[in-house]
């Protein structure tokens, strides 16, 4: 069983070691760089030269041997052909791992954990980076060290239960989100915040990114659903963390083990620096950016400890890429499956009504309100042939007509700058009539309609999923590249934020389909580029410094839902004080002290944008 917040106190004399105060990170740890580009250029250049620690090839050679004689049981191998897989996901970098291991059990997660921790001492090099699907956009799974395949054996799926109107399930977090869902169904329940990726990724990845996906506009991001994580801390011992009530919280910092001392020095932190979290928190609904201090205690310290509110840890861990423990099971809640919804549709054929008609949209709660612009619509209709893989035969050729005659008759061969998608539920039609919506959320040359027919619906929602791979369809010799994706801007600066992208990358002379959650102002658009020339890196970090910019400039952020890893960790600063910084860096002291899960990721950047960068597309 996992340790609790009941857990059996461990020996004085372990104990007596970890009342120290946290040790100080070692050098690879730098400062965040400042926000101009010759800066961040600076800073690249101290990390390349004196804060990467050299890889001692010894210390890697020697990992399986001291792991087998832990008694570790999992797969452990550097063969080149493993290690070339392991040094891609889906970003726009490749880091080479030394050694792979993929962990049979949570015995094996946690002896790998107590093996590595104690042989940092002599080799500092050595870590442990978490890796699930590889799915992930923003390289937050690679490293120059250890990863820990989670996939591999790490990946059942417990039981659906159901009491008191609640249902719960459990996973270890390898479990694919497309055999939790098929599971899930078989119960009429569903995981609100799935990801558009769902086919083909983890579900601990997701809770790890704190991902979020359409419906997560009326439901919130993966860490909103979150009952408890089994978890293992530095230590290597493995603790179940859950919300507790102030109570709770006092018996839990009375034990002696680590999951009680970080919960009585996060809440410490907490509550001598609540006034800068607070004001740090960002102004946009998604953010998985950063340690979200200001979530673990949302009704405030004083209030708190009157008895209100919960104290979550689970709120850090959600999101924070395997940077301060590493998930080994996870319990989930699940909503039914909503039943008789309507789909509104919305063609904006300017997009200065964009941000009022999707303000408008949000006065009537809707489950999620959905966005692809007119490149995405161009390219389905040029490339009809690419659905015929994801629709039966019957139904291809209707989906095809709908979406034909929908831009002949309905759009008069114009295509919309943006198509928005609305989905409401049924108590929400019941009271007020979809027609009557329709009206309302409309503005000038804006006319939506109320969708009735499932195989229009499906159209527009085959087209919506498919905007990132027909992108590729643009040329084929480049690579969709994921860095600027994960803006998010308020719904009311949604029109203003975009008009200036546009202009964006025409400066850039780029093109780029975009799709996105626009109830929540947050956009996805991945520019063609071509990996193989030298001078894309360079393009990359001009790129990134003028468009995460915009975003914090209409009051956004720079990272929605994929989180932060290599691309977005150095241009924290764009969003957050440098004392907040400070205190994310404190946080993640103080949960892994000798700096062992996944470096330089969340804080302190140590891998350089342009020097890891793919060279492949």
């Amino acid at each position: 069983m996992s340790r609790s917040s009941t857990a059996v106190k461990k020996s004085s004399t372990k104990r007596a070691t970890k009342k120290k105060a946290p040790a100080k990170k070692t050098a690879r740890k730098k400062s965040t760089p400042k926000t101009t580009t010759a800066s961040i250029r600076q800073t690249a250049k101290k990390i390349e030269k004196t804060a990467a620690i050299k890889r001692n090839p010894l210390a890697h050679l020697l990992v399986e041997k001291m792991l087998r004689e832990a008694g570790f049981r999992g797969g452990i191998s550097s063969k080149k052909a493993l290690l070339d897989a392991y040094s891609t996901d889906e970003s726009i970098f490749s880091i080479r791992p030394q050694v792979v291991i993929q962990p049979k059990n949570r015995g094996d997660v946690e002896i790998a954990t107590k093996v590595i921790a104690e042989e940092t001492k002599r080799f500092p090099s050595l870590s442990l980076t978490p890796r699930a699907a590889g799915t992930g956009l923003g390289g937050g799974s690679l490293t120059d060290s250890i990863v820990i395949d989670v996939c591999a054996h790490l990946n059942k799926i417990g039981d659906v239960i159901t009491k008191k109107d609640k249902t719960t399930f459990t996973c270890e977090p390898g479990a694919m989100w497309k055999d939790v869902e098929k599971k899930l169904k078989a119960s009429n329940v569903y995981l609100p915040p799935y990801p558009a990726s769902k086919d083909i990724c983890s579900v601990g990845g997701s809770i790890a990114n704190n991902a979020a996906g359409p419906d997560s506009l009326r439901h919130g991001h993966c860490a909103d659903w979150v009952e408890s994580l089994d978890v293992t801390l530095h230590d290597g011992h493995t603790y179940t963390i859950k919300p507790i009530t102030y109570r709770e919280y006092k018996l839990l910092i009375k034990q002696d083990h680590e999951h009680a001392r970080v919960a009585k020095e996060i809440f410490d932190l907490i509550n001598k620096n609540e006034k800068e979290i607070k004001k740090n928190a960002p102004h946009t609904k998604k953010n998985s950016a950063g340690y979200p201090l200001w979530s673990v205690m949302p009704q405030g310290v004083n209030k708190f400890k009157k008895g209100e509110g919960t104290f979550d840890l689970t709120r850090l861990i959600s999101g924070s890429q395997g940077t301060i423990g590493i998930i080994t099971n996870m319990t989930l809640r699940a909503l039914p499956i909503p039943e008789n919804t309507t789909l509104i549709a919305l063609p904006i054929f300017d997009l200065e009504d964009a941000a009022d008609c999707i303000v408008k949209t949000l006065k009537f709660n809707p489950i999620n309100v959905e966005v692809f612009d007119s490149l995405t619509f161009n390219l389905a209709l040029q490339n009809p042939g690419f659905f015929k893989d994801r629709l039966s035969k019957s139904d291809y050729y209707k989906v095809m007509f709908s979406m034909y005659s929908t831009y002949h008759v309905r759009f008069r061969r114009k295509v919309p700058e943006f198509t928005v998608l609305v989905t409401l539920d049924e108590a929400t039609t019941d009271k007020t009539p979809a027609a009557e919506i329709a009206k309302k959320i409309g503005k000038g040359s804006v006319k939506p309609r109320v969708v009735t027919n499932p195989i229009e619906s499906e159209m527009y929602w085959q087209i919506r999923r498919a905007s990132y791979t027909l992108s590729k369809f643009q040329d084929t010799s480049k690579r969709p590249a994921a860095f600027l994706e994960d803006m998010t801007v308020p719904p009311e600066n949604l029109s203003k934020f975009f008009i200036q992208i546009k202009k964006l990358l025409k400066e850039f002379n780029i093109t780029a389909a975009v799709h996105g959650h626009g109830g929540n102002g947050h956009f996805h658009f991945y520019p063609l580029l071509d990996f193989t020339n030298k001078t894309t890196p360079k393009l990359v970090e001009k790129m990134s410094e003028k468009f995460f910019s915009t975003a914090v400039k209409f009051e956004g952020n720079i990272c929605g839902e994929h989180n932060d890893g290599i691309i977005r960790t150095p241009h924290l600063n764009k969003m957050f004080s440098k004392k907040m910084l400070g205190l994310f860096e404190r946080t993640e002291n103080l949960f892994d002290p000798n700096d062992i899960f996944n470096p330089g990721k969340k804080v302190n950047p140590r891998f350089d944008i342009k020097e890891t960068m793919r060279t492949t597309n």
